[in-house]
C-alpha cells in the first residue's frame, strides 16, 4: 500500500509539471495557444483523483501539486523578468522570483479553494462552475488590487492569434479565460466519465463536442473579422483620418538614457522628426524621454521650461504649426504636510524639522504651438515594487524599502487624480487616450477613455529593461487586444522597440523592429464608435463574483444542514 501511495504521488507530481509545461509552451509570443485548451487536464485529473480520497492531507497535496504546476507556468512564461538589472549593473534576481512565486502561490490558493468547495458541496458541476467563476474573480482582482500582475490572465494567451478572438469586442480577455476553462473542464469530464463507464462511443462524442467548442468560436471570430473588414472599408471611405509620426530613438535605458543631457535628447528627436516630417497632426515619442541625466522637472515650472516646452513649441511653429508633440516625461510636485497626497514621500532639508512632501510622476505631455498649450497625464496603473509599494502602510514596517530601482527613483510614484482624462488636439478637435506602458495591459481601464469619446489611443513605453526577450514582445502583443476590445487604432512609440501602428482588428500594419532607430509615418482612421466592451467593461467578472458568493454561501448552508 505504501509503495502504491508513493508511486501515485510521483505520478501526480509529473502530471502537475506537465500542466505547467503545457501552459508555458502555449503562451505567447512563440507558444501554440491550442495547448491552452488541454493544459489544465493533467492538473484537473490529479485533483479529481485526490478528491475521491478522504485523506486529511488531500487538500495540502492539491495545493502543493497545483503550486508546482503554476510555478512552472510562471517560470516559463515570464523568465524574461530575470533580465532586469540594478543600477550597479547586477541582475535583480528578486524581480523574477518574487512575481513568479507569489503569482503561483495565489493561483494555488484559488485552485485549492475550488477543490474544497467541490468536496463539501458534493457536486462536480457546481464545483466546476465555481472554478471558472473564482478564477475569473481572481483575474479581475489582479487588474484592480495593489499587487496587480495580470500578465498571465488566461485571455492574454491568444494575443498571438488575433483571428481567433475578434469577439473580444464583446467580452474582453475574460471571455478567453471562460473559453479555456470550459474546454479543459469538458475534456477532463469526458475522461472521468469514460473511466467510470468505459463507453467508447460516448467518450468520442464528448471529445468531439469539446473540440467543437474550440472551432465554433474560431469560426465566429473569423466571420466577425471578414465582416468587419467589409463594413469598415465602407465606413472608412467616409471616415476621418489623421497623420501620425512615431519616433523610436533607440536609447539604452541602463547605460545611455540617464547619462544624456536634455539638450542632447532634444537634438536626437529633432533629427528623427526632420527625416520624415510632413503634414503630420501628431508626433509621438516614447515613455520617460525627458529629462535625461538632469533632475526631474517641477510641475509648476513645466510650462515655463525654455529647453523642452519653448524649444519644441518654436520648432513646431517652423516645421508644422498645426502639429502637437506627445512625449514621456518625469515630473515632481511638492507639498506642505497639511496638503500632502496619499502617495507623497517626505524629504528633509538640512534638519528633520524642515520637511516637505514630494510626489514623483511618470507622465505623458502634449506640446502645441499655443502659448499655454501643454497637457499633462500621469501614469495611474503603476508597476508593483518598481513604481509603487503595495500596501505600504502594512508591509513597510516589516519589509523596509525594497522597491527596485531601474534607473529612476526608489520613491513611490504619484497617480493621476482623474485617471481617464483624454487629450485634445487644439486644431483638429480630435481626442485620444494617453496610455503609459504597463497601463496597456488593463482592458477595462483603457476602455474608460473611449467612454469620453477618445478616437484612438497613444501608447508610450520603454520595453528595453528586459533586453531581447519575450518581455517586450508579450507587452506589444497584449496591446493588440486593446485594439480589438475597443476597435480603435493604436499609435505605439517605444524607446527601443517595437514602435508600430496597430489597426482596429489588432493587426500590426507597420513597425520598427527592436533595437533599431527609426521613424514611422502613417495616416490612421479614427472613430467615436463604442463597442459592447466599452459600454459594459468586465461584466463577466461581476457575474462571476456574484455566482462565487452564491456558491460559497450555498456550500456553508449545505455543510450546516448535513452536520445537523
Amino acid at each position: 500500500m505504501r509503495s502504491d501511495s508513493i508511486h501515485n504521488k510521483i505520478e501526480f507530481f509529473f502530471y502537475s509539471l506537465l500542466s505547467g509545461i503545457l501552459l508555458g509552451l502555449g503562451w505567447p509570443t512563440n507558444g501554440n495557444p491550442f495547448l491552452l485548451f488541454i493544459a489544465f487536464i493533467p492538473l484537473l485529473y490529479v485533483e479529481e483523483q485526490l478528491f475521491k480520497t478522504n485523506d486529511y492531507f488531500s487538500l495540502l497535496s492539491i495545493f502543493l501539486l497545483s503550486f508546482s504546476a503554476f510555478l512552472t507556468w510562471n517560470a516559463i512564461s515570464t523568465w524574461w523578468l530575470s533580465y532586469a538589472k540594478r543600477p550597479n549593473g547586477s541582475f535583480a534576481t528578486e524581480a523574477y522570483l518574487a512575481p513568479v512565486i507569489l503569482n503561483a502561490f495565489f493561483m494555488s490558493v484559488v485552485f485549492t479553494f475550488y477543490s474544497w468547495i467541490k468536496k463539501h458541496v458534493k457536486s462536480k458541476k457546481i464545483g466546476y462552475v465555481f472554478l471558472v467563476c473564482i478564477w475569473i474573480s481572481f483575474e479581475k482582482m489582479h487588474l484592480e488590487w495593489e499587487l496587480s500582475w495580470p500578465w498571465l490572465n488566461l485571455g492574454n494567451g491568444f494575443s498571438n492569434r488575433i483571428e481567433w478572438i475578434q469577439w473580444y469586442e464583446y467580452t474582453g480577455i475574460l471571455g478567453g479565460t471562460v473559453w479555456i476553462w470550459m474546454v479543459n473542464i469538458g475534456f477532463i469530464n469526458s475522461i472521468i466519465k469514460y473511466q467510470e463507464n468505459k463507453n467508447v462511443l460516448f467518450f468520442y462524442k464528448n471529445i468531439l463536442f469539446n473540440i467543437g467548442k474550440i472551432f465554433l468560436l474560431i469560426l465566429i471570430s473569423n466571420y466577425i473579422y471578414l465582416k468587419y473588414i467589409y463594413l469598415k472599408n465602407e465606413e472608412k471611405k467616409k471616415g476621418r483620418t489623421v497623420d501620425v509620426l512615431i519616433l523610436q530613438p533607440n536609447i539604452n535605458p541602463y547605460n545611455q538614457k540617464y547619462k544624456m543631457s536634455t539638450e542632447r535628447l532634444i537634438f536626437l528627436l529633432k533629427e528623427l522628426i526632420d527625416k520624415k516630417i510632413g503634414n503630420n497632426s501628431f508626433i509621438v515619442a516614447p515613455e520617460t524621454t525627458f529629462p535625461g541625466n538632469e533632475i526631474k522637472i517641477f510641475i509648476k515650472d513645466l510650462k515655463k521650461n525654455r529647453i523642452i516646452i519653448s524649444g519644441f513649441r518654436n520648432y513646431l511653429k517652423k516645421v508644422s504649426p498645426k502639429t502637437v508633440f506627445i512625449t514621456g516625461i518625469e515630473l515632481f510636485d511638492l507639498y506642505k504636510k497639511e496638503n500632502r497626497s496619499k502617495t507623497s514621500n517626505p524629504i528633509f532639508f538640512k534638519n528633520e524639522n524642515n520637511i516637505q512632501w514630494i510626489d514623483i510622476y511618470n507622465s505623458i505631455i502634449q506640446i502645441g504651438t499655443y502659448k499655454d498649450d501643454v497637457v499633462i497625464h500621469h501614469k495611474s496603473k503603476l508597476v508593483p515594487a518598481v513604481e509603487t509599494f503595495p500596501y505600504k502602510r502594512f508591509l513597510f514596517p516589516i519589509l523596509g524599502n525594497i522597491l527596485l530601482n531601474f534607473g529612476g527613483s526608489i520613491m513611490e510614484h504619484g497617480k493621476q487624480n482623474d485617471p481617464h482624462s483624454v487629450f485634445l488636439h487644439p486644431f483638429l478637435k480630435v481626442k485620444f487616450a494617453p496610455i503609459i506602458c504597463y497601463e496597456s495591459v488593463f482592458g477595462e481601464y483603457v476602455s474608460q477613455f473611449f467612454k469620453r469619446n477618445a478616437e484612438f489611443m497613444v501608447i508610450i513605453t520603454n520595453d528595453a529593461w528586459w533586453g531581447v526577450s519575450q518581455g517586450y514582445q508579450q507587452h506589444l502583443y497584449y496591446a493588440r487586444l486593446r485594439a480589438i476590445e475597443n476597435r480603435k487604432y493604436i499609435v505605439r512609440s517605444a524607446n527601443t522597440g517595437v514602435s508600430c501602428f496597430i489597426d482596429e482588428k489588432g493587426e500590426i500594419v507597420s513597425s520598427i523592429p527592436y533595437g533599431i532607430e527609426g521613424v514611422l509615418s502613417k495616416k490612421i482612421f479614427i472613430n467615436k464608435n463604442q463597442t459592447f466592451y466599452i459600454k459594459y467593461g468586465d461584466y463577466i467578472s461581476k457575474i462571476s463574483l456574484l455566482l462565487s458568493i452564491i456558491i460559497i454561501l450555498y456550500t456553508f448552508m449545505y455543510m450546516v444542514c448535513i452536520n445537523k
